[in-house]
């Protein structure tokens, strides 16, 4: 009678992250799925599952399950479960395993509150925080872009058209779209370009003052963390200056469908949230403002 196969969630997962790299994932793909499956991992260590063929749904849900008891986001807890899901899938395609353990796991429940964008007072403070010129650019070509932290930071000199004032950025999947910056924003980048030389087409926009080498995701996160703290400004993050792109953009007139095309979103389901934000305001401006009740004595 042959042995059952037995593949260690260590081997599997050197194979899938080969796979990952060979389809050309983004690193901070690549780097989500090594610390959500890192830590999945460990838990299943920990709870004496050695083998991907030992793996139960129930398995996950107890793991989904601890969690929740630690009271991460839904977001949190939905991302870990989507970096399993996708795993499991991987090895059914794989044939080590026949079924999926997540069939029949139900995905944790995101909350629909959508995270705070920042108010004009924030970024005014952060502003007059700066004591460099590409910190300065940093702020204003991420709220006036709306660019994803990778995107962003992915700008070579040959992707920046000064004169259009245009950048051409790669999204999810590589797509290709152009996103614009209005003239502040342009301002502080040629300001940035004076300070450090004007990259070359293939050199990296965005550089770490010390070495000059492309700044990375944690450098750009620490320096936005250090700014915040010296501002006085909470919860400065990259993703903070996108959503607050989205918000404003809205509240300025723009349509969601323009929004839709200058973000990168394959649908407009995300963007609507926002949109019902909007229309709060207007309720809110018609409550203070509206002419009958405000201006009409009672009856």
């Amino acid at each position: 009678m042959p042995q059952e196969r037995r593949t260690t969630f260590q081997d599997a997962f050197e194979i899938f992250l080969l796979d990952a790299k060979s389809r050309r994932l983004s690193s901070r793909t690549i780097e989500f799925y090594q610390q959500r499956l890192g830590w999945f991992f460990d838990w299943l260590e920990s709870a004496d599952v050695h083998h991907l063929q030992s793996l139960t749904r129930n398995h996950i849900r107890a793991y989904l399950g601890s969690l929740a008891d630690r009271e991460l986001s839904g977001y949190t807890q939905h991302a870990m479960a989507r970096a399993i899901k996708t795993f499991c899938f991987f090895c059914v395609g794989e044939e080590w395993i026949e079924v999926s353990p997540m069939k029949g796991v139900r995905m944790p429940r995101v909350d629909d509150a959508i995270l705070s964008a920042f108010e004009p007072a924030d970024v005014q403070r952060l502003l007059s925080a700066t004591r460099y010129d590409r910190d300065k650019a940093i702020i204003l070509c991420l709220l006036d872009t709306g660019c994803r932290a990778s995107e962003f930071l992915g700008w070579t000199g040959g992707d920046v058209d000064t004169k259009q004032g245009t950048v051409k950025v790669k999204g999810k999947n590589r797509k290709e779209r152009i996103v614009y910056m209005g003239a502040k924003a342009l301002k502080a980048l040629l300001r940035y370009f004076i300070e450090r030389g004007k990259p070359s087409p293939v050199e990296p926009v965005w550089i770490s003052l010390r070495g000059g080498r492309g700044l990375t995701y944690n450098g750009l996160r620490q320096m936005l963390t250090r700014l915040g703290d010296a501002a006085g400004v909470e919860k400065v993050s990259p993703h903070r200056f996108r959503r607050t792109f989205a918000l404003w953009s809205l509240r300025n007139g723009m349509s969601i469908y323009e929004l839709q095309r200058l973000m990168g979103h394959a649908d407009i389901q995300v963007l609507r949230r926002y949109l019902a934000l909007v229309e709060n305001d207007l309720a809110q401006a018609h409550k203070r403002y509206g002419p009958a009740d405000n201006m009409l004595g009672d009856d």
